[in-house]
């Protein structure tokens, strides 16, 4: 019996809690989709803003660049917590000029 509540208590220790965080020091994907409103001319001025701000966060499996139809963008990369996602989109310089109409940042499970 003594055996049995040490090995449920060192299950509870490493199982994460369902729901909630996994184990610090871990990272998630996260995907920030964004839709762009303003002027072509002052999109295209804020532009290297953005690609600079992105590349210079060096975050690992970032990927980004415009839709097709240049309506807006997507950005992918990994992150400690959805805070720290949230708080990197609010750094872009899009979000800064108010260039950004609709904007989410969502945890992305990759399969």
């Amino acid at each position: 019996m003594k055996w049995s509540v040490s090995f449920l208590f060192l299950l509870f220790l490493v199982t994460p809690a369902i729901g909630g965080d996994m184990q610090k020091g871990t990272t998630h994907t996260y995907a920030y989709f964004y839709s762009m409103e303003g002027t072509p001319e002052g999109i295209k001025q804020a532009v290297p803003a953005h690609v600079e701000y992105w590349k210079s966060l060096k975050l690992d499996g970032y990927y980004g660049g415009p839709f097709g139809d240049n309506s807006g963008g997507m950005v992918v990369f990994k992150a400690e917590s959805a805070e720290k996602a949230k708080n990197y989109a609010n750094g872009d310089p899009f979000v800064i000029h108010n260039l950004v109409k609709d904007s989410w940042v969502k945890p992305w499970i990759i399969h």
